[in-house]
């Protein structure tokens, strides 16, 4: 059964959409297969030259991660990832490019430095970036939504960016 997208969700899928230019954005992708209970948050793929697939998950908890302490913090973020990246590496073939990335606008010193250490163990792995787009990087992307959105009317079919539009466009 397929859900609404959360607004965190939305503002990366409007980011691969707009700014990547991923011509696909999936939300809460499900394995199919018995007992695996897996979700990838966002996905995009961009169909330029070889084609490159995004793997995105969202933690938009505005009071930090929320998992716990930060090492339960990078354990959940880990084991998302290597779940997140044998779905990738089972739908996606092998010749795809992958980046994953993990987005949330307010993590903690201690459980960014965890992250850190997820996102190095992770390429060391697999031979794949996971970037952290986190606080001040999290910002950054969401200033780069709001100035394509200041400089564009035109509908992009991206909830988000719409409310990004109506805002920037707002007369006084």
């Amino acid at each position: 059964m397929a859900t609404q997208p959360r607004a965190g969700e939305m503002l990366v899928g409007a980011y691969l959409k707009l700014i990547e230019e991923c011509e696909v954005v999936a939300y809460g992708q499900h394995s199919p297969l018995e007992g695996e209970q897996m979700e990838v948050d966002v996905i995009g793929i961009q169909p330029s030259g070889g084609r490159e697939v995004i793997t995105c998950e969202v933690a938009t908890h505005l009071r930090g991660l929320g998992y716990g302490t930060a090492a339960e913090n990078g354990d959940r973020v880990a084991k998302k990832f290597t779940r997140a990246e044998r779905y990738v590496d089972r739908v996606f073939d092998a010749a795809d490019t992958h980046r994953f990335q993990f987005w949330s606008p307010n993590v903690p010193p201690a459980s960014e430095e965890a992250l850190r250490e997820v996102a190095s163990e992770f390429g060391a792995r697999s031979g794949s970036e996971l970037e952290l787009v986190v606080n001040g990087e999290y910002a950054g992307r969401v200033e780069e939504l709001r100035a394509t959105a200041s400089a564009t009317y035109a509908q992009r079919n991206e909830l988000a960016f719409r409310f990004l539009q109506i805002l920037e466009h707002v007369r006084d």
